[in-house]
């Protein structure tokens, strides 16, 4: 029986879509979703925000998703994780402070790659119905 990895993750897209293209000519679209709860530490309320990178496969589909969502939009998303390797460069400056070095350094990221997306904003009820009575299960008369 084969592994499954399949994550459902409701959040808010902490940035738009932003558009790129692989080496293999594959474009994708990526963004970040933050997943806040509340935690009580020592009896106070502290907010723990889990970011995690969004990634959209194929240029129909990163249009239409950029065209529905944008910045701070609620969204539910559905997809697998994957774990990115890749190698970055950062400038570390040497003991003496006369400069600095370039140093390559190893980077591993975990990426959730969205099969689906769906608002998860509740939907506001019509004008009809708020002018509608509420209805009740029980006899207000008693």
């Amino acid at each position: 029986m084969s592994d499954l990895c399949r994550v459902l993750m409701i959040g808010h897209l902490s940035r738009d879509l932003q558009r790129r293209r692989r080496d293999d000519g594959v474009i994708y679209g990526v963004s970040t979703l933050c997943a806040a709860r509340t935690l009580l530490v020592a009896g106070h309320p502290v907010v723990a925000t889990t970011r995690l990178t969004l990634e959209v496969v194929g240029a129909a589909r990163v249009a239409s998703v950029a065209q529905q969502f944008g910045a701070g939009s609620r969204v539910l998303v559905e997809g697998h994780l994957e774990l990115r390797e890749a190698t970055g460069i950062e400038r570390l400056p040497l003991a003496d402070g006369t400069g600095e070095v370039l140093v390559r350094v190893p980077r591993r990221e975990l990426v959730l790659v969205v099969a689906t997306i769906f608002n998860a904003d509740p939907p506001l009820p019509t004008a009809e119905a708020q002018r509608q009575p509420a209805q009740v299960w029980w006899d207000e008369a008693a």
